[in-house]
């Protein structure tokens, strides 16, 4: 049998193992219950899925410019062109 001093003396440890395993199943069950986030449109013109970076990206391929620094600022210019730029007319 165990001598009252060796129960006393475990009793911190046991308690601090149960809290550690009582927050490990909490923050399971929380993580579990987490919804996606809703899968909506992406927003237009955004990225590199625009119809103006398709264009700029032709252009670039166009003139022939090697990847590197110059390409990436006729991109960067490119790309700032036209977003200033006013959108297309439905009939043209």
């Amino acid at each position: 049998m165990l001598k009252r001093n060796s129960v006393v003396e475990a009793l911190p440890s046991l308690v601090l193992a149960t809290l550690t395993m009582g927050s490990i199943v909490v923050s399971a069950t929380t993580y579990g219950d987490d919804t996606p986030a809703p899968a909506g449109p992406k927003p237009a013109g955004g990225g590199r899925h625009g119809p103006a970076w398709a264009a700029c990206k032709k252009q670039a391929d166009d003139q022939k410019l090697a990847p590197g620094e110059a390409r990436h600022e006729f991109m960067r210019s490119c790309m700032k062109a036209a977003k200033s730029a006013p959108p297309p007319a439905a009939g043209e």
